[in-house]
């Protein structure tokens, strides 16, 4: 079979490489038309050997300007000239320097006391006591002391301080709750103590069963005025005292402050 394509009836890479040359020639005759020529600026055949003034001036500093003398003239009536002080382009340190200059070294007179260092030295030299390293025997001894302290000591056991600082507390706690103001108490009371507040409890017992005896003493039959009204007067006191047992048997008992 025939094929369509005859691969060496044309040489491709001849023909790739004639195309790049021909795109490279074209892209630089596109860069040359491209290009616009530089114009040179216009100068008046006029002023062509006129030279310059500023080139004159950086040829001759030191020339006298003419016009400089009249310039702003005019307002020369206006005050007196001004004179400005120029100042040196590098500071004068001089002044400044507070260590003398290297050459005055020379004039400097150390001052020596007479001070005998030798001597001061072996004074320090006796006073100091210099500490010996333990002997071996030392060594053994202290060891010796660390594990029969380790040997007496209860593993597990709460120390002692720590046992005392515990009721230090509890007792620094209760005074406080004791001592804290009950926010219960009304105005212009105050509480009672614990103490006084069982004896005065005692006390009331103490009356209660005089009072009942008394009432037990009493004869059944007798139904004068006399006897009548002493009963009642008794019961009328047993009362009232029930009543104070009632408030003195209460935990916190409050009493109107005297003024």
């Amino acid at each position: 079979m025939k094929s369509h394509f005859d691969l060496h009836s044309k040489n491709q890479l001849i023909e790739n490489v004639r195309r790049m040359r021909e795109i490279q020639r074209r892209c630089k005759q596109r860069e040359a038309e491209g290009q616009e020529c530089v114009k040179v600026l216009w100068k008046s055949q006029k002023y062509s050997n006129v030279e310059s003034k500023i080139k004159q001036d950086a040829q001759n500093p030191e020339a006298p300007r003419p016009r400089s003398s009249q310039f702003l003239r005019a307002h020369s009536r206006a005050g007196p000239p001004v004179k400005l002080q120029s100042r040196p382009c590098s500071p004068d340190i001089s002044d400044k320097m507070t260590v003398p200059p290297a050459s005055s070294a020379g004039d400097v007179k150390l001052i020596r006391n007479n001070f005998d260092f030798i001597k001061v030295n072996g004074i320090n030299a006796k006073r100091t006591t210099l500490q010996r390293p333990l002997s071996a025997s030392a060594l053994d001894n202290h060891k010796k002391r660390q594990d029969e302290l380790l040997s007496q000591h209860h593993i597990g056991e709460i120390p002692g301080y720590l046992n005392q600082r515990k009721k230090q507390w509890q007792k620094d706690e209760e005074h406080r709750i004791v001592n804290t103001p009950d926010p219960t108490m009304p105005v212009g009371h105050r509480q009672l103590p614990e103490n006084e507040r069982r004896e005065t409890l005692d006390l009331l017992k103490k009356k209660q069963d005089d009072v009942i005896g008394q009432i037990q003493r009493l004869p059944i039959g007798a139904d004068t005025v006399r006897v009548k009204l002493q009963r009642q007067s008794m019961e009328k006191q047993l009362t009232e005292i029930e009543e104070a047992i009632k408030i003195f048997s209460r935990p916190k008992v409050f009493v109107r402050i005297d003024t």
